[in-house]
């Protein structure tokens, strides 16, 4: 079926309005003008513009029965800013009354609303401080935003839980966190699209990888002891770190220690050891002895058959023998991932995952739902893929959070995309004191994250919000060839952030 969107002179929220009348429509074509085996007519309208307020109009009509539904909605404006912001409220305006004739013509709703941000949290953060009463904020979500109350619900759990585990979220801008990238991986999984590169690769790059990060860290580290910028937490990501050797990883972490300042006060210092394959009795060591307090052992799923589509080199048996390893090596924190809606599983693979992980007992789940990356192989052969349907995807969904709660874990973070299945979230779960500090950090965007390693990339915020990304080159090769270039770039923008005063920054 062809769906014709009307929207007159509103062509710059094209994008935006296609995106909702798919959620709603997902097998049908948004197309903008009309034509042959069109059903469905939405028209879109900004009826008034003022100083104060922008009122909205939305009317379908159903070619096929004749039905008519309409919508209107007036959004309150701030008289006093400035024009371009106040024409920023056009946008959810338009979106409101839209999903108002949606919602009316299909009978569903959306969880999120008219939201698509990948952040929806900051929404939440931003109101509290602007002196809102969690009362008056639910209002506002649940009338101008058209928020599930089960989604309102899980932000002010998520916000409760973020102000134990760091009280200070507001005022970390003046620390920073650290992130390492290690852009090696065993497989590439068919839903990734970080960096990761074959073994094939690591072993030829390795040696000038870690002599090139060696020097970025030496770079970074100096600039922030001289100006005594303290360190929130320290995260290795990738790809997947246990990708290196035991001495690669050691000569890792010797870098850490050697460069990064103030190890003993970081809050946290994280490994994403992601592939169960790749985590031995010699990794493990090394990762106790240099402080390692949380690492991720990530399952995804417990069905052998998925693990083989996915491209994952492990099986579930492989998941729990590793588990146990780790477990028994000391650590204080481990997180498992999950992904709900991968390729031909149903809800009760998803339970039968749930009650595996729940026989091992982490102490934090990590609730992804699968998402269409543009560079993503299932997104790029999705016809390939036996896709659970949404009706189905959001099922695992409050089984899953069911299952969480009860165990005692509570959702501390929840991050989205618009290419989610499902138009859901990503939830982090954690027994009370174990949730991720840097986790919380990057997902509410409240401090810079310095980015190193293959594929990093370092998010520059300020009081006022973000101010620049700088990312590192992903390919090994490419980025042994530019990180003292990149170094530099890092550098002057730090300088620029933390030390405004200083004519000249530092150099390489």
């Amino acid at each position: 079926m062809k769906i014709w969107i009307d929207l007159g002179d509103l062509a710059p929220y094209q994008r935006d309005i296609a995106r909702m009348v798919n959620l709603f429509y997902e097998e049908d074509e948004a197309v903008f003008a009309d034509g042959e085996d069109v059903l469905l007519h939405i028209q879109l309208s900004l009826e008034e513009m003022s100083a104060d307020h922008a009122d909205t109009r939305a009317v379908l009509h159903d070619r096929r029965s004749g039905a008519h539904l309409e919508s209107t909605f007036r959004k309150p404006l701030d008289p006093q800013a400035a024009e371009e912001l106040r024409r920023k409220g056009i946008k959810p305006a338009l979106l409101r009354v839209l999903h108002d004739v949606l919602e009316q013509a299909t009978g569903d709703h959306q969880p999120w609303g008219i939201l698509s941000g990948v952040r929806p949290m900051k929404l939440l953060h931003n109101m509290r401080e602007q002196g809102m009463s969690f009362p008056a904020i639910t209002e506002r979500l649940r009338s101008e935003y058209l928020i599930s109350d089960s989604r309102i619900e899980l932000l002010l759990e998520i916000f409760g839980a973020q102000a134990a585990a760091l009280p200070d979220l507001y005022e970390i801008d003046k620390e920073v966190s650290i992130y390492i990238g290690i852009p090696f991986c065993p497989t590439h999984c068919a839903y990734c699209t970080f960096p990761a590169y074959s073994m094939e690769d690591k072993a030829t790059y390795a040696p000038s990888f870690l002599d090139a990060l060696e020097r970025e860290c030496a770079a970074i580290g100096s600039f922030l002891q001289e100006a005594g910028i303290p360190v929130t937490s320290v995260y290795l990501g990738g790809g997947t770190p246990t990708s290196l050797q035991a001495p690669e990883l050691e000569r890792v972490f010797k870098t850490l220690q050697d460069h990064i300042p103030g190890r003993r006060l970081w809050r946290e210092f994280s490994v994403e050891a992601g592939r169960p394959d790749t985590i031995t009795p010699e990794r493990v060591e090394v990762m106790r002895r240099y402080g390692v307090n949380r690492i991720s052992v990530n399952p995804q799923t417990f069905k052998a058959q998925t693990l083989k589509v996915i491209g994952r080199g492990h099986t579930p048996d492989i998941v729990d023998k590793r588990f146990r390893l780790v477990q028994e090596a000391g650590f204080e924190n481990i997180n498992m991932d999950m992904i709900l809606g991968l390729p031909g599983e149903t809800i009760q693979d998803v339970a039968h995952t749930r009650a595996r992980i729940e026989a091992l007992g982490p102490d934090s789940v990590t609730v992804h739902t699968l998402q269409f990356k543009r560079t993503a192989t299932v997104s790029k052969e999705r016809d390939m893929y036996a896709i659970p349907e949404t009706p189905a995807v959001r099922q695992m969904m409050r089984e899953t959070q069911e299952w969480a709660r009860g165990l005692g874990y509570r959702p501390y973070y929840a991050y989205r995309s618009k290419d989610i299945l499902g138009n859901l979230e990503n939830i982090g779960y954690a027994r009370p004191g174990k949730e991720s500090v840097y986790n919380i950090a990057i997902m509410e965007e409240r401090q810079t994250i310095i980015g190193l390693g293959g594929g990093a990339s370092t998010k520059l915020y300020g009081k006022d919000g973000f101010l620049d990304h700088i990312y590192n080159a992903k390919e090994p090769k490419a980025y042994v060839d530019s990180v003292d270039r990149i170094t530099e770039k890092k550098l002057a923008a730090l300088t620029k952030l933390f030390l405004p005063n200083t004519v000249e920054p530092r150099s390489v």
